[in-house]
């Protein structure tokens, strides 16, 4: 029984939350060849000396859109794990869309962390009513009281999460990357947007992160949504499915749900869409690191991130918003410096981070990476047009070495998904794809960002570099005194661990 599995996981406290149903494992479906992707997917690779291709996803219209296309284009099974869905237009339409393939008989998995799932609860539930799909959450917290309380009560087991981020349709196309399923990631046009980055792929990379899933999805720390099924007031999936037609049909029309459609998934079926053969890995973190019994000061992902990054030759760009190098990164930056490597770091300034304690923390390693010769450079949140009401926060995390090897997934540079956070990603060998994200990266630089210097008295200047102007700026840019007032206060706090 499922609940001998979970014994050997949970503290004996944490037993009483649950009435645990028994689990029965599933893994990947391998026999989909004769698919609609199976067969374009061999096509593609008919008469190529590749064993994989990747497709950038780098605007959010076509990352939801290649993300709706794969689904609706499901024939066999239909694998998602996240870190968040939300219960807005993104969240509903790709509900939406995993309930019509599960009516053509599609099995659907989805793997949710539980960190931020309790307003999406009865949508959860609704949908696992479905009896072609089935929900599971990671590392779940109980209903039973608040998640404030859990979190204080169950600290060490509830503050490790899942942070990845996958979706996986007929074992023959994936896309992996930093974009969780809500609005402000795929460019609605609503107050906060985020830039981020996933890559599409087909061949070898895919059965690895099926098999990834297979192992979070089996694992003792993924419990199915119907343990909560009498914690959590919900509707049946008919019901669900209905509301969330509704807010579909009255978001139609706008500009972002017409750009939303399946043409790029329909240009990969029919074999006419720009893949880049490369050479991929899948690096991936195993289920187990969030157990607090197993506190470990490395993992997969950082390992293999450290040896990507030690590698560089010429030039090493990294792409993190949440960035807390501490003292051995800043030594480790400062190295490859004094090698000869050139060094450039891309964040969120204190105005475009949603997170503003990250930057706090942040802030303490500006000078010492500058003072070594690291290049850094901030987002800027808004335009200096007075229109601009859009705040940009940077969600990427990306790095490039010497422009023939790129990484995209959802590791940030900081000990949280170093030490406490589940990571994944892809490392992708090619000079065509590598080279074209460096430079698309560094000529946005002067105008989507402000690059730090320090003055001849050692103070932090941010230089906004315009068509005909240098504008040294120096104090932290589009922030108010109350924001910098409250971000140096929550640098004096002893954070950093969990940042």
């Amino acid at each position: 029984m499922f609940s001998t599995l979970v014994g050997s996981r949970l503290p004996p406290r944490y037993q009483r939350f649950f009435k645990l149903p028994e689990r029965v494992e599933s893994y990947k479906v391998t026999d989909t060849a004769s698919t609609a992707l199976g067969r374009s997917v061999r096509a593609w690779f008919a008469g190529r000396d590749a064993t994989a291709a990747v497709y950038r996803l780098d605007s959010g219209i076509d990352a939801l859109s290649a993300r709706v296309g794969l689904i609706d284009r499901a024939e066999r099974t239909i694998d998602m794990q996240s870190f968040l869905l939300k219960d807005d237009v993104s969240g509903n339409l790709v509900a939406l869309h995993l309930a019509k393939a599960a009516d053509r008989g599609v099995r659907v998995r989805l793997l949710m962390d539980d960190a931020l799932t309790e307003l999406v609860d009865p949508g959860l539930l609704s949908l696992d009513e479905h009896e072609n799909i089935e929900v599971r959450v990671f590392n779940p917290f109980p209903r039973r009281r608040s998640r404030f309380i859990s979190l204080l009560a169950n600290y060490n087991i509830l503050n490790r999460r899942m942070h990845n981020k996958s979706l996986t349709v007929d074992n023959e196309a994936t896309i992996v990357g930093g974009r969780n399923i809500a609005d402000e990631y795929y460019q609605t046009g609503g107050e906060s947007e985020f830039i981020d980055e996933d890559l599409l792929a087909i061949g070898s990379p895919v059965d690895v992160v099926s098999d990834g899933f297979d192992e979070y999805w089996n694992s003792p720390e993924a419990i199915p949504m119907g343990a909560f099924d009498n914690l959590v007031a919900h509707g049946g999936v008919v019901e669900s499915v209905a509301e969330a037609r509704k807010l579909i049909d009255a978001h139609r029309g706008g500009p972002f749900l017409d750009g939303v459609d399946g043409r790029l998934v329909d240009r990969l079926v029919a074999g006419t869409l720009q893949l880049v053969p490369a050479e991929v890995e899948v690096v991936l973190d195993r289920p187990d690191k969030v157990r607090y019994f197993k506190l470990s000061r490395t993992s997969v992902t950082s390992d293999y991130l450290q040896r990507l990054a030690t590698a560089a030759v010429r030039e090493l760009i990294v792409i993190s918003p949440y960035f807390v190098p501490r003292k051995e990164g800043v030594d480790f930056f400062a190295a490859l410096v004094k090698r000869g490597v050139n060094v450039i770091i891309i964040t969120n300034s204190l105005a475009s981070t949603n997170h503003a304690s990250v930057h706090a923390v942040y802030a303490r390693y500006r000078k010492p990476l500058l003072q070594h010769g690291v290049q850094l450079f901030e987002l800027r949140a808004r335009s200096e047009s007075a229109e601009a009401r859009t705040k940009l926060t940077l969600h990427s995390k990306v790095a490039t070495v010497d422009r023939q090897r790129l990484f995209v997934g959802s590791f940030n540079l900081d000990p949280r998904s170093l030490y406490l956070n589940t990571e994944m990603g892809m490392m992708v060998e090619s000079s065509e794809l590598a080279e074209s994200m460096a430079t698309s990266i560094l000529v946005s630089l002067p105008e989507s960002s402000y690059r730090l210097r320090l003055s001849e008295r050692g103070k932090l200047q941010w230089v906004l570099q315009t068509t005909d102007v240098e504008e040294v700026i120096t104090t932290e840019p589009q922030s108010g005194a109350w924001l910098r007032f409250r971000t140096w206060l929550l640098g004096l706090l002893p954070i950093e661990e969990q940042m």
